[in-house]
């Protein structure tokens, strides 16, 4: 280049920029005239520019939502000898996807409301089948399986699929061992150690035991579960003696070998697991014996408490273990009331079928807590993403008031709730005091 055309270059480039600095000194108020006083005053005033009409006219940010659902999988005995729980599973899933998709909107994710869905599976009453349905259901994308089966035998293989994947179960499992054999299991019912203890008191303090009678399911975590309740009652009174034990295999509904045996030793007490089914059978079973006699039935779990069994004369005098029950509630207890009659109200067709009373049995709130308790560590977690929840159940955080109290998940998965004791008069359930 010439020396010519880079003078002309630098020439061009000077005059464009103090054509480029000429309107900012003007706006810092410089120029060459700058230190004098305009001699309009109002020249003074700053000039307020009117807001551009694309400005919003609230800062309130808009809702988020998504027709994306979140899956939350249920496996239940829709078949096999216990079928009658999914009646209940089946009344508590209603309820929970109209509250949480036509009340609330559907629930929070991170933020984005978005509907759930419950995908409902059988363990058609069989080991098997339930951990057939727990792959099934990992296939096919839930977030967090709930529930299990009416005994814990099926929550097992469940754990055993749920836990290396990183998958929360959310179920009635509330064998303390169990917390630490499985990771991302949470129990969403009551204190397994707390209730035995309760049971004791009811049999020694309030019945006065001086002899009990055992029957029991013939399982592990059944007999477990019994062997804490012997343990708790043999601290209050260790002269308290066990004058029968009865273990009766999953699926057996002829308890009339096993009633015969125990009235023949006339224990004072006779303290029971059993399910809905076993408990029906059993009250109908022991009138054909003559009836109780002078012994007492004392339930440990909220089987005994199906509306089939409260109206045979068999259960007439049973002492039963309770979680919810109406005229005896928490406030969030009271609230669940209301919306259950607000859900029939809406749903005769429903309220029918699931709920004859219009108003929900005792086991309806049992059956949606673990519902419950997978949709609120969905909201802690801020994601559907299957370990983060698993984590936020376990995180220690996760609590929240429930139709069963105030519940309470510790780091290793336990549960704080405990329940409350009733005896049935003329099948009327009646807290004890």
């Amino acid at each position: 280049m010439s020396r010519k055309n880079s003078l002309c270059y630098k020439v061009v480039a000077l005059v464009v920029a103090l054509a480029l600095l000429v309107p900012v000194f003007a706006a810092c108020g410089g120029g060459g005239d700058g230190d004098k006083t305009p001699t309009n005053p109002a020249a003074q005033k700053p000039t307020l520019a009117t807001p551009p009409v694309t400005t919003p006219p609230t800062t309130t940010p808009p809702k988020l939502t998504s027709t994306e659902p979140v899956k939350i999988g249920v496996i239940i005995d829709y078949s096999g000898p216990s079928a009658m729980a999914s009646w209940l599973a089946d009344g508590a899933i209603g309820f929970a996807e109209w509250y949480w998709n036509t009340k609330q909107g559907g629930i929070n994710v991170g933020g984005i409301k978005r509907p759930v869905e419950f995908v409902k599976y059988d363990n058609k009453g069989q080991v098997a089948d339930a951990a057939a349905a727990a792959k099934k259901a990992l296939l096919d994308g839930v977030v967090a399986l709930t529930l299990g089966g009416v005994s814990n035998v099926f929550a097992y293989p469940i754990a055993d699929v749920t836990d290396p994947a990183k998958v929360l179960f959310s179920t009635f499992l509330n064998e303390p061992k169990e917390f630490e054999n499985y990771k991302w299991l949470v129990c969403s019912y009551y204190n397994l150690m707390a209730r035995a203890k309760m049971t004791a008191e009811v049999v020694v303090e309030k019945l006065n035991a001086k002899t009990v009678g055992i029957l029991c399911l013939q399982t592990e975590t059944d007999r477990a579960a019994m062997d804490r309740v012997i343990e708790a009652i043999k601290a209050l009174d260790p002269g308290v003696k066990i004058v029968y034990e009865g273990y009766v295999p999953l699926g057996v509904n002829d308890f009339s070998p096993y009633l015969t045996k125990m009235k023949y030793e006339k224990p004072d007490v006779l303290v029971a697991i059993l399910t809905d089914a076993n408990s029906m059978a059993v009250a109908k079973q022991i009138m054909g014996l003559g009836g109780w006699g002078d012994t007492k039935f004392v339930a440990n779990t909220e089987a005994s408490n199906f509306t089939g069994v409260a109206k045979s004369p068999g259960a007439e005098g049973w002492y039963t273990p309770m979680m919810y029950l109406p005229g005896n509630e928490t406030p969030a207890q009271t609230e669940f009331g209301k919306l259950w009659a607000e859900k029939c109200g809406e749903d005769p067709a429903w309220c029918k079928k699931y709920s004859p009373t219009g108003a929900p049995l005792s086991n309806h709130p049992i059956m949606y807590n673990p519902l419950l308790t997978a949709i609120k560590a969905v909201e802690l977690a801020g994601t559907d993403d299957r370990a983060k929840v698993a984590e936020a159940a376990r995180s220690g955080k996760l609590e929240f008031d429930s139709p069963l109290g105030y519940l309470k998940l510790n780091p290793d998965g336990s549960s704080n709730l405990t329940g409350f004791y009733v005896q049935w008069q003329g099948g009327k359930a009646v807290p004890l005091k």
